[in-house]
């Protein structure tokens, strides 16, 4: 899990761009707003092993159904 921090520009609702913070390329840096995102590619995971019943399928382990 990681924090990033972006320079936006925004036409109303519409995001126009986004680059990293302290980007050396973007000369546009002064009228951004800074937006900080959080990411978690693994959000998920806890939610998916609450499940009892797993089951090995084709090399991976899956989630069976309640009704097997």
């Amino acid at each position: 899990m990681g924090k990033y921090k972006f320079n936006t520009r925004w036409n109303e609702d519409e995001l126009k761009c986004a680059c990293l913070f302290g980007n050396p390329g973007c000369d546009r840096f002064k009228t951004c707003e800074t937006l900080e995102l959080t990411l978690n590619p693994y959000g998920d995971i806890e939610e998916c092993m609450k499940a009892r019943k797993y089951k090995r399928k084709k090399g991976a382990l899956r989630q069976m159904n309640k009704d097997g």
